[in-house]
């Protein structure tokens, strides 16, 4: 149930925390103005928005409604609440669903982790990032050559003649020096370094605040506090010598595309959010075990978000149809169509609706993949166009005992779907 905070104060809910899950809504609440645009501007603004992440009503005595969308996660409002957002499908391990859709390995977890029903995304995503980070330092901090200016008292590198005609006598006691550096103060770095920060700014649990803080105090001591953008992180390619970086540099970049941490104004309690979209999530871990499927068929291939086809209707429609994947074989013929759909219970008609135009398109049979919930969907074929249709929990509960069996049992229940309906 939700926390239901004291509207009769503008300032009470300011160390409260809301709890919703995903299409739930809050009770009516006062929210300060600052919070109201942190909500319209940094939630829910921007042109890369593909709607709200939180959606906001107002009742008519001016209080907020919160209703939460598939985006999961913290988001910290100044002058409060602070709005937690679980995933609707609470069984679901988010720790080993993570680590799953970044292709994270599973010799990241010097132990086994369990992660609880109902614990928040951020503590997932903080403790894989952890691990990750104790790897990387473990291997040393990459170092790169990273151009200087700087005055010094001996020539150094080279010297710069204009700045050292402007600012220094003719007989000089320092030189305008610039130079190269070798340093782990580089973009890379600096990216980690804010997001472990602002990692520790959400996580709960004493012992991961603890691991975190001491890596960032370990950072600092080597790397600038700079501001990294999702951008600027994207833009970084990795080689040989830091190829170790691979796996947080994933996590690095969905950690700078989903949140914002920063002051509001100035004197205001500091405002944060991580907001991650578990359909993403989910559909990310479906295609990585279609991939892991047909690893082993020669030429076989996975095509993620698959554009090639179009539905045309008397040249009114012209509408791109886009699974969530397509099984090629070596010949570059559609095998199978997939979908990826992170919904409770039984499949709506417009789920068959939609895999059904999949199939017309492709001439191929198809899968329909739902989380792991007990059996809710059945397990069970029908015939579109006269290609079979086949429906897959895929077993991502938290009934395992390490990210192994997890890895293990997701890939299996694929590669057998998959299997039963190309045969």
């Amino acid at each position: 149930m939700p926390v239901r905070p004291d509207t009769t104060d503008p300032h009470a809910a300011t160390d409260r925390t809301v709890v919703l899950s995903e299409y739930e809504s809050a009770s009516p609440i006062a929210l300060s103005e600052r919070a109201r645009a942190y909500l319209r501007d940094e939630i829910n603004g921007g042109s890369d928005r593909g709607g709200d992440r939180v959606d906001v009503s107002y009742t008519p005595d001016g209080n907020a409604v919160l209703t939460a969308t598939s985006y999961v996660g913290l988001v910290g409002l100044p002058d409060g609440p602070t709005l937690e957002i679980r995933p609707k499908i609470p069984s679901t391990n988010l720790l080993y669903a993570l680590q799953y859709a970044s292709a994270a390995s599973a010799h990241t977890f010097d132990t086994d982790t369990r992660i609880e029903a109902g614990t928040l995304f951020v503590d997932a995503l903080g403790i894989l990032y952890e691990r990750e980070l104790q790897r990387v330092r473990n291997r040393g901090l990459h170092t790169d050559y990273v151009t200087r200016q700087s005055v010094e008292r001996r020539l150094r590198g080279r010297l710069d003649v204009q700045r050292q005609i402007q600012r220094h006598p003719p007989v000089p006691t320092e030189f305008e020096c610039t130079y190269e550096e070798l340093t782990p103060d580089i973009p890379i770095n600096q990216a980690i370094l804010r997001v472990t920060e602002g990692l520790l700014r959400m996580v709960s649990g004493d012992q991961l605040t603890g691991t975190l803080r001491r890596h960032a105090r370990a950072l600092r001591r080597d790397v600038s506090r700079t501001h990294i953008t999702h951008a600027d992180v994207a833009a970084i390619k990795l080689d040989r010598l830091n190829e170790h970086y691979e796996r947080i540099l994933r996590l690095t970049k969905l950690f700078l595309r989903n949140s914002h941490v920063g002051d509001v104004t100035s004197g205001s309690r500091r405002a944060f959010s991580l907001l991650v979209n578990m359909n993403e999530v989910f559909e990310s871990v479906v295609s990585r075990a279609a991939e892991a499927a047909v690893a082993d068929r020669k030429g076989w291939r996975i095509v993620r978000q698959d554009a090639s086809k179009r539905l045309l209707h008397d040249g009114r429609f012209d509408i791109t149809l886009k699974p969530d994947f397509t099984v090629r074989d070596a010949s570059g013929t559609v095998r199978l169509v997939g979908d990826a759909k992170w919904k409770r219970g039984a499949p709506p008609n417009a789920d068959f609706y939609q895999i059904a135009a999949y199939q017309r398109a492709h001439a191929a049979p198809s899968v329909l993949v739902y989380p792991s919930q007990g059996g809710a969907v059945a397990d069970a074929c029908t015939i579109a166009d006269g290609h079979p249709l086949r429906l897959l929990e895929l077993p991502t509960s938290d009934a395992y005992a390490s990210y192994a069996e997890f890895r293990d049992a997701v890939t299996e229940a694929m590669t057998a779907a998959i299997d039963e309906a190309i045969e």
